[in-house]
């Protein structure tokens, strides 16, 4: 907005100023209007850092319901839980009488802790398959660890929307890289994932 100022010695008679020839100099924001930009520096006390230009300052309060994003909407195949993924059957187990090591399963306690620790690549995973949606509930995800602790196969229980959005080949990368305990002996491990 720009205001036109009627000089004072308009209709007077009387000899401008020196400086008359410069009536009213608008800033580069003169379209802002000033009440409304205090109103956006009341708003950034919170907590937030405010910025020092007008315009940046601006942008970003007026304009908040724009950037936010939206939900994505979900149809009832998008909301279906299916499986995905490899054969975990756990392989047939082979007895080697010849070393003198027992070969057993992971125990509870192996298992908790591995993926207590490990498991943050595959959460990871999870939350961006379900970004932008309202979707919540538990993700399973099945894993056979060989005897030397490496995970060789995977599948998992998921909505048909994450699928869709690459949720089978994320989690396979990151429990591929998961290690547990070597035991000699296969396990089938049962990896849950609960998000909301």
């Amino acid at each position: 907005m720009y205001l036109a100022l009627r000089p004072p010695w308009g209709h007077g008679g009387t000899t401008p100023p020196a400086d008359a020839g410069v009536v009213a100099m608008a800033p580069a924001d003169a379209g802002v209007a000033k009440p409304k930009k205090k109103g956006h520096h009341r708003r950034s006390t919170g907590g937030g850092s405010t910025t020092s230009g007008d315009e940046q300052g601006w942008g970003s309060g007026d304009y908040v319901e724009e950037t936010e994003p939206q939900l994505v909407q979900l149809t009832a195949a998008d909301r279906a839980m299916e499986w995905r993924g490899d054969d975990t059957t756990r392989p047939a187990q082979k007895i080697d009488m010849t070393s003198g090591a027992e070969a057993r399963s992971l125990d509870d306690n192996e298992i908790r802790s591995t993926i207590d620790g490990q498991s943050g690549a595959a959460q990871q995973c999870v939350m961006a398959g379900a970004t932008n949606t309202n979707l919540a509930g538990t993700i399973s995800i099945k894993l056979v660890v060989d005897g030397s602790g490496h995970v060789t196969r995977s599948k998992v229980q998921a909505f048909h929307y994450m699928f869709e959005h690459g949720l089978l080949a994320c989690v396979q990368r990151a429990v591929g890289k998961m290690k547990f305990p070597a035991t000699g002996s296969s396990t089938l491990v049962t990896m849950p994932i609960n998000f909301n």
